[in-house]
């Protein structure tokens, strides 16, 4: 018999008991391993019978999506001097407006404002308005004044003509305070930080060494100069009828550029400016893909490529009683004429008789002082708006002294450098709306290669007054013409249901995609919407969830005829499905936080949400993960991560809901997995059961030691 001596036995025990819990540990991954579940395949015959409380799921946010609906934002004011006769003559625009969906109101109250002055007290009502709602546009329906039928233009501190070596003087008006509207689409500048009632200020003159102008709109202005109600029917019967009737015909595709001489070789400095190279460069970079036209040319020294022909005052007066859809003329400018140094072009005369009927055009006069409508009541700008059913549908010019810079090569500087974003922004920029490409042409500017350099700056008065004092005249909402109207495609042929996420493009009818048209929705029960397609003539919006809702729709946008369809909202009664389902990681531990990967299918209404849901007693209790679209997107595959979870056997289901409130239930005997503890937590266990082991065995040692001791002491003791 082989004796089994006691340390033997100790070193044995320590090994078993430390390999109890390993071999335990590893006995159950073995089993965890044999469960494994192919989630996907499983999915096609699993549409389980699990009874669910679904109460927990909280509701869809339709609140939000109706708010939409029913509680439109306001997009476009028009201000009025107070009195029924303004508030009548402007109000079929408005009306037009809020029929192609730009939600306009008309607004005489602004004497109920706070501010020091009236154009203050309107800038803080335009604010209030902007603050709170949607706004995008202001067109000021009445002249520049201070009169009972006027409404205020701020004047600002600007002494540019006597900041120059030698000074020079204004040719109307006075030296330092110069008119601009540019007061009231820039809402976020203090305009008087130092209180002193001085408007507009650079640093150099304000107390704080602070610039008082913030440079970046927040809203497009416009005016309508009236000076009585007729004037201003008059000027709303030719943009309602630019919009609504006009006159189809190859006008509208068609620009007159026009480049003068602005000094000669016998000036100083003797170079010679020829504003032809300004409009070569516009008509071969920017109208050549988009329109035709005609380029009309004088210069000292410089030749442009043909097409081109003579410029002279009859040669411009002809041509632009042709009609055109948009005009430039660059050179020099006086309230009542063009002209450049070979002499006069274009008289207020002229434009007062303006033979281009039905064909207003829009007119940029790169020039100066061409629109002093602030100052008097004829000149060229003010007579072209003013002109009955012909003239200009829009007029941008100077109300004051503009500048330009000699040896432009670039034309980035002053004068060049505004005429050429601006039709950068009209023509690559797609802002074919009058007011948006004039402001953020002035935003471009600021943000050019010419100021990033540092030549450009506005503290200096020049620059200021060239950002200022170039404003509209004309609707700044109004889309101008760039070819021959067409209608729309429609775009609503196929099913639309209830709830739905519609995307489409909109297209005319030949196929060409509308950048940024608009798209207003009016349902029978009186809640209505607009949405935007993007550059690409794509447009997105979600449905309220009403079945059998009849929508009546307005299409409008560049170069489009106001176009109108409808549709009914079907029903929505299908169940949302599940097509994929990957858990992640396939051998998940507590130490894991564990990702299921969902992909749902739902073609009608659209998914709303999608809930993880997860039981540990056979959904007795549970707990719940949740993803969710917004009414904007319209997701199939979602991704839910589980936070850390304890040790356990896990059973789960999907829960898939749409925007219809149609919910499905998603589970099989297979959604199963078992979190086990990590393997530093047998690894702990057992260096644990070696240390009590090892006590232990060291007690019994000393136990057993004392008894040896014992003994040999009663033996010594025997033996003595």
């Amino acid at each position: 018999m082989v004796r089994f001596s006691t340390k033997k036995f100790i070193y044995f025990s320590i090994i078993i008991l430390t390999l109890i819990p390993l071999v335990s540990s590893s006995l159950s991954f073995s089993f965890s391993n044999l469960e494994k579940n192919n989630v996907s395949e499983e999915i096609r015959v699993s549409n389980g019978n699990l009874d669910l409380d679904l109460s927990f799921l909280p509701d869809i946010d339709y609140s939000s999506l109706n708010n939409l609906w029913y509680n439109h934002k306001i997009e476009m004011l028009i201000i009025t001097p107070d009195g029924s006769a303004f508030v009548n003559a402007i109000q079929p625009l408005a009306d037009w407006k809020n029929e192609k969906g730009v939600k306009t109101v008309i607004l005489s109250n602004y004497s109920s404002y706070e501010g020091v002055d009236d154009a203050d007290k309107i800038r803080n009502m335009i604010k209030s308005y902007y603050e709170k709602e949607n706004v995008r546009w202001v067109l000021l329906a009445g002249d520049a004044g201070n009169g009972k039928n006027e409404l205020p233009i701020r004047y600002v501190y600007n002494p540019d003509v006597r900041s120059v070596d030698p000074p020079e003087s204004e040719s109307i008006g006075d030296n330092y305070f110069k008119p601009t509207d540019f007061y009231y689409a820039d809402l976020t500048g203090t305009w008087d930080s130092d209180e002193d009632e001085v408007w507009g200020e650079a640093p150099e003159y304000n107390d704080f060494g602070l610039d008082e102008i913030s440079w970046i709109p927040e809203v497009y202005v416009g005016r309508l100069p009236a000076g009585n109600s007729v004037e201003l029917e008059t000027m709303v019967n030719k943009t309602l009828k630019y919009e609504t009737d006009p006159d189809v015909d190859d006008w509208m595709n068609n620009m007159l550029l026009a480049g003068g001489i602005s000094d000669t070789f016998f000036q100083e400095p003797p170079d010679g400016e020829d504003e032809s190279k300004l409009t070569t460069y516009i008509w071969q970079n920017y109208v050549l893909s988009e329109m035709n036209f005609t380029h009309l040319w004088r210069s000292t020294y410089y030749i442009p490529p043909d097409p081109k022909e003579p410029l002279n005052s009859t040669s411009f007066i002809d041509q632009f009683n042709l009609g055109y859809s948009t005009v430039i003329f660059a050179g020099h400018g006086e309230y009542s004429r063009y002209l450049d140094q070979s002499g006069t072009i274009y008289t207020n005369n002229d434009a007062q008789n303006a033979l281009n009927t039905n064909k207003p055009s829009l007119v940029y006069g790169d020039a100066c002082t061409t629109s002093s409508y602030d100052y008097n009541n004829n000149s060229i700008g003010e007579y072209l708006i003013k002109k009955k059913d012909a003239g200009a549908i829009g007029y941008i010019g100077g109300l004051r002294v503009t500048w330009y810079h000699v040896n432009d090569d670039n034309l980035e500087k002053l004068n060049r450098g505004n005429a050429k974003l601006f039709w950068k922004e009209f023509f690559e920029g797609k802002k074919f709306q009058q007011g948006r490409a004039l402001y953020d042409s002035k935003v471009a500017y600021i943000n050019s290669d010419y100021y990033k350099g540092g030549e450009g700056a506005t503290y200096k008065e020049w620059e200021r007054k060239n950002l200022l004092t170039y404003c509209l005249l004309g609707d700044p909402e109004l889309d101008i013409y760039t070819n021959k109207p067409k209608l729309a495609l429609n775009p609503f042929t196929e099913n639309i249901y209830e709830g739905q996420l519609v995307s489409t493009s909109i297209k005319d009818i030949n196929g060409k995609n509308i950048p940024y048209a608009r798209v207003h929705l009016k349902s029978s029960d009186g809640k209505y919407y607009t949405a935007y397609a993007d550059e690409r003539g794509l447009v997105r919006f979600r449905l309220p969830a009403q079945a059998t809702e009849f929508y009546n729709v307005t299409i409008t946008g560049h170069n489009l005829v106001p176009t109108h369809f409808n549709f009914t909202t079907i029903p929505d009664n299908y169940d949302p499905q599940l097509l994929r389902l990957d858990v992640i990681p396939e051998k998940p531990s507590s130490s894991n936080k564990i990702n299921f990967s969902i992909e749902t299918y739902d073609n009608m209404s659209g998914i709303e949400s999608v809930y993880l849901v997860l039981s540990k007693d056979n959904f007795t209790t549970y707990s719940y993960y949740e993803s969710t679209n917004s009414y904007e997107e319209n997701n199939d595959v979602f991704t839910i991560t589980t936070d850390r979870l304890t040790s356990g056997e896990y059973s789960y289901c999907i829960v898939s809901r749409d925007y219809a409130n149609n919910t499905n239930v998603f589970y099989n005997s297979g959604f199963t997995f078992s979190l086990l503890k990590p393997m530093i937590d047998y690894i702990f266990i057992s260096f644990s059961v070696m240390i009590v082991a090892i006590i232990g065995i060291s007690v019994f040692s000393l136990f057993k030691g004392l008894q040896r001791y014992s003994r040999v002491v009663k033996e010594i003791e025997k033996l003595t």
